[in-house]
């Protein structure tokens, strides 16, 4: 059974408004979310953008490093932001005679968490191996398996359905770099009845296990070139895991919703970014690949991979203090295109 229950604190540490920090139990363990309302503005929010960290990422890190300041976008954009924390624990280990505390967080997008699929293995057999959730105990994860094996796809649901009781809101988007934008990809196939727009940063599903919409969803996937973390076209990461090629998703998503034109476009304003668009799909969706050719596994407009990073709003995790980042193109670029 499910219990939940919640404690708001409030902080102005992640912008210059207020950030509230929700805890709460789901499904026996201690979870939590930062909510921020936009600066008043005339009109009250109608939409919530949910933000997913990457993997070993936090909450307020997402808000800060990876995005380099995302409450400025709802402030701009007039929407309630909310940034969920995946689970972590801390892995112990030995190194030159100290024990050593590092930090695991990740998001279960149901295929990060598995080993075998139809066609094999999502990892080869000289593979890293990554630290083990204690949930995965007695789960079918296997050797491969490096998220948690939690129901994150029903938390970030109910947390959805918990802030849309609270505003007045017309629209749900998710957005999501690298494990998070994996995240998305599954809350998209998931419940496309209940959110309007998906963006998948850097974040291709494991091979072999990637979903398909069950109902038509907005749906842009951004793409590094130069990534070796979560590879757009090779397939192989640097550290031997299996990931869906970007054409195989976009063809997977544009087929399931009956696209039937193309609109190919090269930017070069800031990257080099080549972006395709099918409409004429199921509903009116769009769905949209954005490919830098200049970048790889990093939010556009960020210069690395970062986030992994919190703020003093959530002290209990040991991780070092964020360094505040400004992003000058990179959120607007994406948002522009998910509420278009």
């Amino acid at each position: 059974m499910k219990y939940i229950f919640l404690l708001i604190f409030i902080s102005n540490s992640v912008c210059s408004n207020e950030v509230q920090k929700v805890d709460l139990i789901y499904n026996g363990e201690e979870r939590q979310y930062l909510i921020y309302s936009p600066i008043s503005n005339k009109e009250s929010p109608n939409k919530i953008v949910i933000g997913l960290h990457g993997y070993t990422g936090s909450a307020s890190g997402f808000e800060i490093e990876t995005t380099g300041g995302f409450n400025l976008m709802a402030d701009k954009y007039n929407f309630i932001a909310v940034y969920p924390q995946g689970s972590y624990f801390f892995e112990k280990s030995l190194f030159r005679g100290q024990i050593t505390s590092n930090y695991i967080s990740s998001w279960n997008d149901l295929t990060g968490s598995k080993t075998k699929t139809p066609n094999g293995e999502t990892c080869a057999v000289d593979a890293v191996v990554y630290a083990k959730y204690e949930n995965c105990i007695g789960t079918n994860a296997g050797r491969c398996a490096w998220t948690s094996c939690g129901d994150d796809i029903g938390f970030i649901k109910d947390i959805i359905l918990s802030v849309k009781d609270k505003f007045d809101i017309d629209d749900i988007y998710v957005v999501g770099m690298s494990n998070g934008g994996k995240m998305a990809h599954a809350l998209g196939c998931e419940y496309p009845d209940l959110i309007k727009g998906v963006i998948n940063v850097v974040g291709s599903p494991q091979y072999g296990l990637a979903c398909k919409p069950k109902g038509p969803v907005n749906y842009i996937i951004y793409a590094g070139f130069k990534d070796d973390v979560v590879p757009p076209f090779d397939v192989v990461s640097f550290d031997k895991y299996f990931y869906t090629p970007l054409t195989d998703i976009v063809n997977n998503w544009k087929t399931s919703f009956n696209c039937t034109n193309l609109e190919s476009n090269t930017i070069n304003t800031h990257n080099l970014i080549q972006e395709k668009i099918h409409t004429g799909c199921d509903d009116d969706v769009k769905i949209i690949s954005l490919l830098n050719m200049d970048k790889g596994h990093s939010w556009p407009g960020s210069e690395d991979n970062a986030g992994f990073c919190r703020s003093n709003l959530q002290s209990e995790i040991d991780i070092q203090l964020c360094e505040s980042k400004s992003n000058l193109w990179g959120n607007e670029f994406l948002l522009e295109r998910l509420f278009k």
